[in-house]
């Protein structure tokens, strides 16, 4: 260890930091201060010197602060500052003004600007127009409470018969009111967004909604038109290009011209696949064939034009309709007292706007407004701040805007470092930053650029790569980067260079979760190296001034966003690394606490089976799989409310926990939250189980952690379990508005917490993890972006927006790529005395496409600023609970000679080939495996869309699929055309033997599927079917309708449904219906192509589970004019070549 001090150099801002606490008193001063430069001790000694030197109270100055601990902490050090005074001058007047600074310290305007307002709103209610005495929602309250209105204002939508054509258009073109599965884009996102922005909304919401014009399809039928055309300039019918309009495109087209109500055929437009397929021959057409494929392509534009003009108008009236919602709810919280902390403000600058009387009192008693953080602080404060500093003139009604406003010198004094502006989701605008600047700097901005945190090998690294990545300012978006200056010292015989993990994948196509486990196991890695070469990681203790060896509690890691958490967690505790998640944001995806909140979903929804099955599942309560077998198995049901089955013992587990969650279902009428919890958790032995954990205390502090949450939620008046169930869910959501900091903790674990939770924050270690995010790329889902004009642009999906979004969302990536860099400078700055940055990516990724591609290329050959991690080769130091020179026991047993590594690398094949099988795709359709063997899309196989593969896809944006761990949302029936959804029904539910009510099944599907106008058309397709030979035998003979078939088959599982099976005493014939308009033999030949291996995988499937052969499987082409029925051709060839792929 060396006592040397690690500050070896004077600052060299000197003058700057006279300037603010001294000199520039009395002048008005826009404060840039870099990472570490030791704002906040500059800030309390301005204020000391404002009270000490220009004779101000402490309660004449008002500091406004980012967050309630950055306030506590600068109140504090304000008090203690004066009380250091009393302690040491000698000055009569300046201990008279200290002690009554300490006497105003506790009253003093230190706050945040919330707090700020609030107290401004309390002094004067009556001129604000509210209750003396207001309620402060937090955040989840108020996003819950706007939950339930948007429900209420929902149903008051549709109760209004004026506005059933605006619903249906809506529902028409994707404009979900309502979420129908988890992730859904809905329009409550864009009321999200202006309950957030209400202050910008009252011209929106004066506005009549335009007219909801009659629909125009003529784009749609002039591009039907061309197609239909195209024919016309055929040379060779046979022409791969010919027979794909012939078999694809003109039956789809009749389709469309059978519909007669316009939004009816705008909606089955939509949902047209209309495609050039595949091949043609340029001498087989009269002209250009690109030209004639781009005639077919250009259908989907001219459905896009008539959806691009429908939207508009019906955006623009939801809109004004949502927005007078908003303004309503902001009325009643106002007169009712119960306001959010965006009422705050916004009522505050409404008070001082209109109150003259107001501004003057405030103006009179604060003489000094101090805006620190001002890069992340919503932009109402510069208009508080102004309001209050400005000069009172005579026409005191007048009131402009904040850069009109006259501020006398000394006012006004601003303190930020653009560079750390990282809250534009909380409306932080860096742009508001360098405006301000320009008009309150004075033509100069004060500088600090010191910094007293980081050793001077990390803060090279760090100037060399953000002096490259911002070189120059861009006005409005990214300030220039200015290199600060290091004064500490690297320890002596350490190397304080920041460490690279990784770098490129060789392959450039590696998934996502292999690179984020490779990330995680270098990191956990690295941890381990800390923990058993300590001495090669010296930290510096303040308190102390020494070096030391580190510890894990020295070390904290950053992840930018919780998508790698898990890859994380489960490295280090492979690599037995304790660690402790640092915010409960994050706490709220551990397991143990999932567990309970499964339990109390359970207990406060009888009817969510999955919550019930989750929480006997849970260590809890300890079900295994067999035990919950055997109780479904006795009859038992996934259900409180149920009996128990007779049959099972009384000690069965799943009778005793069913028991005991029973109990606290009784007693959710009487128990609020926090009871039902600490009597789950008290009962259940929650804390004994922890010691089944390798870190029993951090289980012990997350429980307590949701104990107080609970605790909390009720005390403020939150609502019974169900509120805070949901509360709870929002709470531990990403991205989520609140910051609930963990309590610190003695024990010697690493600390994880995210970039964001990390702001103000400095650690003696710093590892920036979950680098493999991409800073940039577009978001999907709602989208709702402001410019200068009143209204916003708005997109709900990829094929629904304003015409005015695609170029502001272009502003919106460059600004939204100009944050995440940011991001990353707050992350890594950090760090005091070690940087540990991962730098896995894909080969080929530039420097804008992740976080680690930025760092790799910029230092990948630069051996001087940064070092490229190497696991060390040297034996770990043994464990201090077993020395190495512990002497053997005289009882100990024999040596048995075991080869334990080879052992272990045994177990570890042969738990990753298990882990592999598991990770493949076993279950597959029909569909897909004739795809697979033909080479073909599924889309190309499916034809009518009668098959279903199980896939969904979030319609709200195309080609999306939805997220594994979200629950799968399946349809009711089975998927595909209108008609073929009407068709297949008709013939399951008709009697073959005596099919005399077609007329009213038909009808009753057709209502169904929303093609009552195609009555006819299903109908005459059921008759046909009807007619069939198949049909007619099948009303002699054992059939099934509909049959569902699951079978394995080589390495996989075969599922889907049989149309018609037929029972035979040769065996068995399968049946399957087709609504394509295949009438031509050449149409035939081509369908017979793309069905018969379809065909095949289910008579596979059915022989594996039956046992019976399939003699024949047969087509019926339900046309409406005649039918036709077509066998495959060779059927013993086909259903080899399925066997052969499912190997």
């Amino acid at each position: 260890m060396s006592d040397a001090g690690p500050i070896d150099e004077r600052p060299i801002d000197e003058g700057a930091r006279q300037l603010i606490t001294d000199t520039g008193l009395n002048r008005t001063l826009f404060v840039e201060a870099g990472a570490g430069s030791g704002k906040t001790t500059q800030l309390v000694e301005r204020i000391v010197n404002l009270v000490l030197r220009e004779g101000l109270r402490l309660s004449e100055i008002a500091a406004i602060t980012f967050t309630e601990a950055a306030a506590a902490e600068l109140q504090a050090r304000v008090r203690v500052r004066f009380e250091r005074e009393v302690e040491q001058t000698t000055d009569p007047q300046r201990r008279d003004r200290s002690l009554q600074a300490i006497a105003d310290a506790d009253m003093a305007a230190i706050s945040t600007l919330h707090g700020f307002a609030s107290r401004i709103l309390g002094e004067f209610a009556v001129e604000a127009h509210i209750p003396p005495r207001v309620t402060v929602l937090d955040a989840v309250s108020s996003q819950l409470a706007h939950e339930a209105r948007w429900e209420r204002f929902v149903e008051r939508l549709h109760s209004d018969p004026a506005l059933r054509g605006l619903l249906t258009r809506a529902a028409v073109l994707d404009i979900a009111l309502e979420q129908r599965y988890p992730s859904q884009a809905t329009f409550r996102d864009v009321a999200d967004v202006l309950a957030q922005n209400w202050d910008r909304i009252a011209e929106i919401a004066a506005a009549d909604p335009p007219p909801l014009e009659p629909l125009d399809l003529s784009a749609i039928d002039a591009a039907v038109w061309a197609i239909r055309e195209l024919p016309n300039h055929c040379l060779d019918p046979d022409d791969l290009f010919a027979r794909h309009l012939r078999a694809e495109v003109m039956p789809s087209l009749d389709l469309l011209d059978a519909v007669v109500d316009p939004l009816q055929r705008l909606q089955m437009a939509r949902g047209l696949k209309i495609t050039v397929g595949k091949g043609g021959k340029k001498t087989a057409w009269d002209g250009d064939l690109t030209d004639h494929k781009t005639v077919v392509r250009e259908f989907g534009e001219a459905v896009q034009q008539v959806v691009d003009a429908t939207v508009e108008p019906l955006l623009k009236h939801l809109l004004r309709l949502t927005a007078r919602e908003v303004l309503d709810a902001a009325q009643r919280r106002r007169d009712e007292g119960g306001l959010e902390f965006h009422d705050l403000l916004v009522l505050a600058r409404e008070l001082l706007r209109s109150r003259p009387r107001v501004r003057g009192v405030l103006h009179g008693r604060y003489r000094c407004l101090l805006l620190d953080e001002f890069q992340d602080t919503d932009p109402l404060q510069i208009d508080l701040a102004t309001l209050i500093a400005a000069s009172i003139g005579t026409n005191t009604d007048k009131v402009g805007d904040w850069n009109e406003l006259e501020v006398q010198p000394g006012r006004l004094f601003f303190v930020g470092d653009p560079k750390q502006s990282i809250y534009r989701f909380r409306r932080a605008d860096i742009g508001l930053f360098l405006a301000a600047r320009d008009r309150f700097g004075d033509g100069e901005t004060v500088e600090l650029v010191t910094n007293f945190r980081t050793v001077k090998p990390i803060l090279r690294w760090v100037n060399d790569l953000f002096s490259a990545a911002m070189p120059t300012e861009q006005p409005g978006a990214q300030p220039a980067y200015v290199p600060l200056a290091a004064v500490r010292s690297a320890s002596p015989g350490a190397d304080h260079r920041p460490v690279l993990l990784g770098g490129p994948h060789p392959d450039p196509k590696v998934r996502a979760d292999v690179l984020r486990e490779a990330e995680a196991a270098d990191v956990a890695a690295v941890l381990a190296d800390i923990r058993d070469h300590a001495d090669a990681w010296p930290v510096f203790h303040e308190t102390t001034k020494t070096w030391s060896d580190a510890r894990l509690a020295d070390v904290t890691v950053l992840v930018p966003t919780r998508t790698s958490l898990p890859f994380l967690r489960r490295a280090l505790t492979e690599r037995g690394i304790p660690y402790r998640l640092a915010t409960g944001t994050l706490v709220y995806d551990t397991q143990e606490v999932r567990d309970a909140l499964s339990v109390l979903r359970a207990i406060d929804d009888p009817s969510d089976r999955l919550s019930l099955v989750a929480a006997l599942r849970s260590p809890l309560y300890a079900c295994s799989d067999s035990d919950l077998f055997t109780f479904r198995h006795a009859g038992g049901r996934w259900s409180l409310r149920a009996a128990i089955p007779d049959e099972l013992p009384d000690d069965h587990p799943v009778r005793t926990a069913m028991d005991h969650l029973v109990s606290l279902w009784e007693r959710r009428w009487w128990n609020g939250p926090a009871d039902l919890l600490d009597a789950l958790l008290r009962e259940r032995h929650a804390e004994i189980l922890a010691f089944g954990d390798p870190r029993p205390t951090e289980v012990w502090r997350r429980l307590r952690f949701l104990r107080d949450q609970a605790r909390s939620f009720e005390e403020s008046g939150g609502g019974g379990l169900r509120d805070f169930l949901d509360w709870a869910e929002l709470q531990g959501a990403d991205g989520a508005r609140v910051h609930e900091p963990m309590l610190a903790e003695t024990e010697d674990a690493v600390s994880i917490m995210t970039v964001h939770g990390a702001k103000g924050l400095e650690f003696p270690i710093a590892v920036l993890s979950g680098m493999t995010t991409r800073p940039g790329g577009n978001r999907r889902g709602v989208s709702v972006l402001w410019g200068a004009g009143p209204e916003p642009a708005i997109r709900i999906n990829a094929s629904v927006s304003t015409a005015d979004h695609e170029p502001r969302a272009d502003l919106e990536q460059t600004m939204d790529g100009h944050e995440k860099l940011r991001l990353l400078y707050v992350a890594a700055t950090r760090a005091r005395d070690h940087l540990v940055v991962s730098c896995h990516h894909k080969a080929g990724d530039g420097p804008t496409d992740t976080y680690a591609s930025r760092v790799w290329l910029h230092f990948r050959e630069d051996s001087e600023k940064s070092r490229q991690w190497v696991a060390p080769t040297s034996t770990p130091a043994p464990n201090p609970a077993t020395p190495a020179d512990q002497p053997t026991r005289p009882d100990a047993g024999p040596d048995l000679d075991l080869d334990l590594d080879a052992d272990r690398d045994d177990w570890d094949r042969r738990r990753q080939a298990v882990l592999d099988t598991g990770r493949r795709r076993t279950v597959t359709s029909a569909t897909a495996i004739a795809a697979t063997v033909r080479g073909r899309a599924e889309a190309e196989i499916e034809g009518d869309g009668s098959e279903d593969d199980g896939s969904i896809t979030d319609d709200a944006s195309p080609g999306a699929t939805l997220r594994a761990n979200e629950p799968v949302v399946r349809r009711k029936g089975r998927s595909g055309a209108a008609i073929g959804r009407a068709v297949h029904a008709t013939l399951e539910q008709v009697d073959f033997a005596a099919p005399t009510d077609v007329d009213a099944l038909v009808a009753r599907n057709c209502a169904i599927e929303a093609i009552d106008d195609l009555k006819g058309d299903v109908a005459d397709r059921v008759r046909s079917a009807l007619s069939s030979p198949s049909v007619r035998e099948a009303a002699e003979r054992i059939h099934y309708k509909e049959l569902p078939i699951v079978a394995p088959e080589g390495s996989m599982v075969i599922e889907g449904y049989v149309d018609l099976l037929i029972e035979r005493p040769d065996g068995l014939v399968v049946v399957d219906y087709k609504t394509d308009a295949a009438s031509t033999e050449a149409q035939i030949a081509d369908a017979l192509d793309r069905y018969e291996l379809q065909a095949a995988a289910y008579a596979v499937a059915l022989e594996k589970a039956t046992g019976l052969p399939v003699v024949d499987c047969r087509f019926v082409f339900c046309n409406p004019k005649r039918v036709v029925e077509r066998s495959v051709r060779d059927l013993a060839g086909a259903k080899a070549e399925v066997r052969a792929s499912l190997v």
